[in-house]
C-alpha cells in the first residue's frame, strides 16, 4: 500500500511557487483598480468593457504568449469553447456531380458538424441531407497550409447530426461541406458548424492559481446581472492569494491599530475599556458634588492618569 502511495505521489505534477515578479505586481495593481471600480461605479454595466479588458490582459500575460499564437502555460484542447455556424437551403440532388457547397471559416477549429433541423420553416417538415465530402484548408500554428478531403458519404435525418473530426486543431480553418437531397422535389435546410477548441491552462504553471481566480472574476463581470458584493469578494480573494499580499494587509492593519492607540490628542471609539469609562463617569459625577467630593474627584482623576500612562521604553 505504501509503495502504491509513493508511486501516485511521484506521478503528480510538480507545482511551482508563484513568483512575485513584474507580471504579479501588475496583476496586484490591476486587482486593486478593479476593486476600486466596483466600489465607486454607480452602474457596473457601464464598466463591463474596461473590467473585461483588464482581466483579459492579465490572463493573456500570465499564460505567456508566444509569437506564433500559442502559449507556454496554456494549450488548445479538443473541447468546445464556441462555434461558428451557418444555415443554408439544400436543393441539389445527391447524385449530381456538383452539390450545394456550404463554406465556413473559424480560428482554432477541430471538428465540423452538419445538423439537419426537424423543420425547414415554421410549417414544413425538413428532409434528410446527404453529406458527400468535407474539403478542409487549414493553416497550422507553424504557418503551413494543408488541404484535406474527407469522404463522409452519409445521410443525416431530420433532428440528427453528423460530426467529423479534423486531423488537427488549425490556427485558421476554412471548411466546405458538399451537401445534397434525395430528389429535386425535396429541398432541405442544413446547418454547418465549426467547433472551436478550448484554451486549457497548465496546472503546473506557477501562475495557475492566479489565472484560475481571474477566470472566475471574468465570469462574474461577463454575467448579465453583475453581483457587486460577490464580484468584490472574488476580486479581493484573488488579490490576497498573491504572494505577500495577506501578510502585507495584516501588517497594515496592525500598524493602523498602533497608530490609533498612540495618536497624539486623538481619541476614537473603543480606545477605553469599560472599567475606565465607569471610573471617568464617577469622577464626572463627583465634580458636580460638594467641595470634598470635588477634591476627591481630582485625586481619583490624577490616580487614573498615572495608571493609564504608558510605561517608559526599556
Amino acid at each position: 500500500m505504501k509503495k502504491l502511495l509513493v508511486v501516485l505521489l511521484l506521478a503528480l505534477p510538480a507545482f511551482a511557487e508563484m513568483p512575485r515578479d513584474e507580471k504579479v505586481e501588475t496583476l496586484a495593481n490591476d486587482l486593486r483598480a478593479l476593486s476600486r471600480i466596483n466600489a465607486l461605479a454607480k452602474d457596473l454595466g457601464d464598466t463591463r468593457q474596461v473590467q473585461l479588458a483588464i482581466a483579459d490582459a492579465n490572463i493573456d500575460s500570465l499564460r505567456m504568449p508566444r509569437e506564433n499564437g500559442t502559449y507556454q502555460w496554456a494549450s488548445l484542447q479538443r473541447e468546445e469553447a464556441s462555434r461558428v455556424s451557418d444555415e443554408k437551403t439544400i436543393e441539389k440532388v445527391s447524385t449530381e456531380a456538383e452539390l450545394r457547397n456550404v463554406t465556413i471559416t473559424a480560428p482554432n477549429a477541430y471538428r465540423l458538424v452538419v445538423t439537419v433541423p426537424t423543420k425547414r420553416n415554421l410549417f414544413n417538415a425538413n428532409n434528410r441531407v446527404y453529406v458527400r465530402n468535407l474539403l478542409i484548408d487549414s493553416t497550422g500554428f507553424d504557418g503551413k497550409l494543408t488541404h484535406t478531403e474527407i469522404p463522409v458519404n452519409v445521410w443525416v435525418n431530420p433532428g440528427d447530426t453528423n460530426s467529423t473530426a479534423l486531423p488537427d486543431i488549425g490556427k485558421s480553418v476554412k471548411a466546405t461541406a458538399e451537401l445534397g437531397v434525395e430528389s429535386g422535389s425535396k429541398s432541405a435546410v442544413a446547418q454547418v458548424a465549426l467547433l472551436q477548441a478550448k484554451l486549457v491552462d497548465d496546472p503546473t504553471s506557477p501562475y495557475y492559481p492566479a489565472v484560475t481566480r481571474l477566470l472566475k472574476v471574468r465570469e462574474l463581470v461577463a454575467a448579465h446581472d453583475m453581483n457587486r458584493g460577490q464580484l468584490r469578494t472574488t476580486i479581493d480573494e484573488a488579490l490576497l492569494a498573491l504572494p505577500g499580499e495577506l501578510e502585507k494587509r495584516a501588517a497594515d492593519q496592525q500598524r493602523a491599530l498602533q497608530d490609533r492607540q498612540t495618536a497624539n490628542g486623538t481619541i476614537t471609539a473603543a480606545d477605553a475599556s469599560p472599567d475606565v469609562i465607569d471610573a471617568l463617569a464617577n469622577i464626572s459625577r463627583m465634580l458636580n458634588g460638594t467641595l470634598q467630593e470635588q477634591s476627591d474627584a481630582r485625586a481619583r482623576l490624577q490616580e487614573l492618569i498615572e495608571k493609564l500612562r504608558p510605561l517608559p521604553a526599556q
